[in-house]
C-alpha cells in the first residue's frame, strides 16, 4: 500500500494527460497483478464511455451505457468482479474478437465524481495472473479510483464539452 501511495502522489502532480493515463492503467495492473487495464472516461452527454488508455490495446473503443461490463458499471455505478468473462452475460466479447485478446477475469470500479452522484469513470483490469481478482484487489482499485477521482472528473467534463 505504501508503494501506490508513492505512485499515487507522483500521478497527483503529473500534468502532462497522456502520462497521467498511462502511469494510472500501470498502476492499476500492477497493483492487482493484471496482465491488462483499461481507463474509461464518461461522456454524459453522449451517454458513453470512452477508452481514455489501455494496455495494448491499438483500437479506439466506445461503449455505449450499459453495453458489456464496463458499460454496465458506468450506468449503474456497481462495482463488479467476474471470474470467468464469457459465462457473464453482460461481457460483450467483440474486443476480443477484434483484438484477438482472451479475457479470463475482469474486475471494473466505478470512479465517482466529487459529490459521489454519478460515475465520471471505469477502471477495468483483465485477467489475474494465475487467480480471480480478491477482494483486496477490489479494495485496491476502489482507493486509486477515488484518488484519481477529481482528475478523471476534468477529463469527463472535457470529454463532455466536444
Amino acid at each position: 500500500m505504501a508503494l501506490i501511495g508513492v505512485k499515487l502522489g507522483h500521478l497527483s502532480v503529473e500534468r502532462d494527460r497522456r502520462a497521467f493515463l498511462g502511469g494510472l492503467v500501470d498502476l492499476c495492473a500492477q497493483a492487482t497483478d493484471a496482465e491488462r487495464c483499461t481507463v474509461y472516461v464518461v461522456d454524459r452527454e453522449r451517454r458513453e464511455l470512452r477508452a481514455e488508455a489501455a494496455h495494448r490495446l491499438g483500437l479506439e473503443l466506445q461503449l455505449p451505457f450499459g453495453r458489456g461490463l464496463a458499460g454496465h458499471v458506468a450506468a449503474t455505478g456497481e462495482t463488479i468482479n467476474v471470474p470467468d468473462a464469457y459465462a457473464d452475460p453482460r461481457f460483450d466479447s467483440s474486443v476480443d474478437q477484434v483484438s484477438g485478446y482472451r479475457t479470463a477475469n475482469i474486475l471494473a470500479v466505478p470512479v465517482w465524481d466529487e459529490r459521489g452522484d454519478a460515475p465520471v469513470g471505469v477502471i477495468q483490469v483483465l485477467n489475474k495472473r494465475g487467480a480471480a481478482f480478491e477482494r483486496t484487489d477490489q479494495m485496491v482499485l476502489e482507493r486509486i479510483a477515488a484518488a484519481v477521482a477529481p482528475r478523471l472528473a476534468e477529463l469527463s467534463r472535457a470529454s463532455s464539452s466536444r
